[in-house]
């Protein structure tokens, strides 16, 4: 029978370099001052023994953990539906990827969750904390704000922002909002729709504040709320046809609403843009893949997910929570 050969401890480096696991411990850091011969025993030792330190011991030593949790607040499917959460998710991971931290995906849309969650974070098993969907948290944020664990929210809330010690990273949805209605009303269009996602959702709220800084004749009976999906730019363009509503104009809470709201636009033998010019949001990929190739309003979120790891990373040194606001910007396509 084979022997699976033991691996080596802290302890055994400390025995053959003669030295306290603490020395060790120190040393294998980086972040401590060891006198010089003393630091060169304990390396020839770790080279000797094929010493490899856990993450825990590294833990213990250096007081940090290497990991960062990005909570997922919204249902799983859901999450992996949006491809804005795919953005900014692989901004966190280029932003990691030469780093020694490691993201780690922590589901919260049950009770179930979020107190799991909410003890792995104030177990000290992650450094910081990146928060995906602040609107859609269920207490989580509110039981961090007083646990003093750097905390960095993408997205906009304003209660939040005013009272947490968090910090926050997003694009102005009301600038960008402007930015699409400035671009419809320059196409000569005079009489606008809204299809909006929740109506509980500063990213939607915030959008028709801007849609109406343009378009005052945006009254209640020329908007619709919904999700920020296909099926719900399809089913609120359906609801705006059969409502009989004069329109040359869509503006779009979300490139997948704008994709369902021309399908139903082109069944109806509206043309695109020649009798209707829709605008989308985000600048997704379904924006390019469609046909005509969708003018959006782009929001950089690989660049949001990157600025919070800088973010995060800053708070764990000891920075003041602060905020990062990143542009919009109008990407001229076919459809308007």
């Amino acid at each position: 029978m084979t022997t699976v050969p033991k691996r080596a401890t802290i302890l055994d480096v400390a025995k053959a370099a003669g030295v306290s696991k603490a020395t060790v411990s120190r040393v294998l850091a980086g972040d401590y001052p060891v006198a010089k011969p003393t630091a060169q025993r304990v390396r020839e030792a770790v080279e000797e023994l094929g010493y490899t330190a856990s993450s825990r011991a590294r833990s213990l030593a250096t007081g940090r953990s290497d990991a960062f949790a990005v909570i997922i607040s919204e249902p799983l499917d859901v999450f992996f539906a949006d491809p804005t959460f795919a953005r900014i998710v692989q901004g966190i991971t280029d932003a990691l990827s030469g780093t020694r931290v490691v993201p780690i995906l922590l589901p919260t849309a049950t009770p179930q969750e979020q107190g799991k969650a909410y003890r792995l974070i104030t177990n000290q098993t992650v450094d910081a904390v990146i928060h995906l969907s602040p609107w859609s948290d269920q207490g989580l944020l509110d039981s961090l704000a007083s646990e003093h664990v750097p905390t960095v929210v993408c997205g906009q809330d304003e209660g939040l922002e005013k009272d947490s010690p968090f910090s926050f990273v997003y694009s102005d949805d009301r600038l960008g909002a402007v930015q699409a209605a400035e671009r419809v009303q320059a196409a000569g269009r005079t009489n606008p729709v809204a299809i909006l996602g929740k109506q509980d959702q500063p990213a939607a709220t915030d959008r028709l504040k801007g849609y109406r800084e343009v378009f005052d004749c945006l009254s209640d009976e020329r908007i619709r709320w919904g999700d920020w999906s296909e099926r719900a730019g399809a089913a609120a363009m359906r609801s705006i046809l059969d409502a009989g509503l004069d329109l040359d104009a869509v503006l779009a809470g979300s490139d997948r609403i704008a994709r369902g709201a021309i399908e139903v636009l082109r069944r109806a033998g509206r043309d695109v843009p020649a009798d209707v010019s829709v605008i989308g949001y985000d600048d997704h990929p379904t924006a390019v893949d469609c046909s005509p190739a969708l003018t959006t309003i782009a929001q950089p979120m690989h660049a949001q997910g990157e600025a919070a790891c800088r973010l995060a990373q800053d708070m764990v040194e000891g920075a003041p929570a602060r905020t990062i606001l990143l542009p919009t910007e109008l990407k001229e396509r076919e459809t308007v």
